[in-house]
């Protein structure tokens, strides 16, 4: 699904880039196409006014009308009309016979100089090239009137149209396999980068994107080695401390327990020590105890025989008294 869809964007962007293209291109060509039939159009107009203007001149001063090739010229898929108009207006001569004899205003009536002005006659675009006709001496020019046809216009216009068609459709073509081109190129890299990005996204940090686009993406490629390699280094490096702390602690470890054990030896024999004194205490507690009690015995002992020393002197002192 990938790949269908850059090459749709691709195909898409082509596509609307040869649109785009084409369509300037060719409104450019037509347009210029246009103006240069339309020019060429008027130059050969010109030249058939004058040609035509010359030799009504010389057949009337042959007093003859050059009615022939007059039919020939208007007989023409390219004359809409062919008039010879007098001074004041009339039409001396037409294609139509039905226009004979009728009477025309126009601003370029007389003219002495050639004119040319768009028009639409009878429902086509055309050209209209006035051309003056030096008939009678010292009187004012006759005019010929003469209407040609813009049909090679719209033909050079759909004919090139018909070429842009066709150049579009060979443009779309060639688009369609230069997008698939461009889109190979582009989903292989991306399709190796996706992959080795989810390679190396589950852990396989000594994986390598191998890419040689010489462009972007190759450039991504390296990023995400590069990357893959910072992750290596770090996990190594993390390991490392890992390994280092783990036997940092067991060591720490059993530092506390050596302690620990030595103070616990330290404390049973502190324990002992304080036992042993404390039952010297107490002997000599009860030592000092009985001590006193032999001491209070004593001393009432004494007092009972000085209680009794002087009981026995008290009747030799009587005595010596009745004496």
């Amino acid at each position: 699904m990938r790949k269908k869809g850059i090459f749709r964007k691709i195909l898409g962007l082509m596509v609307a880039t040869v649109l785009i293209g084409e369509t300037i291109i060719l409104t450019v060509v037509i347009i210029q196409e246009t103006r240069s039939v339309e020019k060429a159009i008027v130059e050969r107009a010109k030249v058939l006014a004058e040609t035509i203007a010359k030799t009504i001149e010389v057949s009337y001063l042959d007093f003859t009308w050059p009615f022939e090739t007059l039919k020939k010229i208007s007989d023409s898929e390219t004359t809409l009309f062919l008039w010879i108009v007098k001074p004041n207006g009339e039409i001396f001569l037409a294609d139509n016979p039905q226009l004979l004899g009728k009477k025309i205003e126009d601003p370029f009536l007389s003219t002495e100089v050639i004119r040319i002005k768009d028009i639409n006659y009878q429902g086509e675009k055309g050209k209209l090239i006035v051309h003056p006709l030096q008939i009678e001496v010292k009187e004012k020019p006759w005019t010929l009137y003469l209407g040609v046809s813009l049909k090679p216009v719209k033909l050079a216009q759909i004919e090139i149209f018909l070429r842009g068609v066709i150049m579009f459709v060979l443009t779309i073509a060639l688009a369609v396999i230069i997008s698939f081109y461009f889109a190979k190129k582009i989903t292989q890299p991306l399709e190796q980068l996706r992959k080795g990005a989810e390679i190396i996204g589950k852990g396989n940090f000594e994986h390598r994107i191998k890419l040689k686009t010489g462009d972007e993406i190759e450039e991504l490629g390296r990023t995400f080695n590069q990357m893959a390699e910072d992750l290596r280094r770090s996990r190594a490096a993390l390991e490392e401390s890992e390994t280092v702390l783990k036997i940092k602690v067991k060591a720490r470890t059993r530092e506390l327990e050596e302690l620990a054990q030595s103070l616990e030896e330290r404390v049973k024999e502190r324990t002992k020590e304080l036992q042993e004194r404390v039952n010297e205490l107490e002997r000599f507690h009860r030592l000092t105890v009985g001590r006193e009690l032999k001491m209070i015995e004593l001393k009432e002992e004494i007092k009972r025989l000085k209680a009794q020393i002087r009981e026995l002197k008290r009747p030799a002192k009587s005595k010596k008294t009745k004496t």
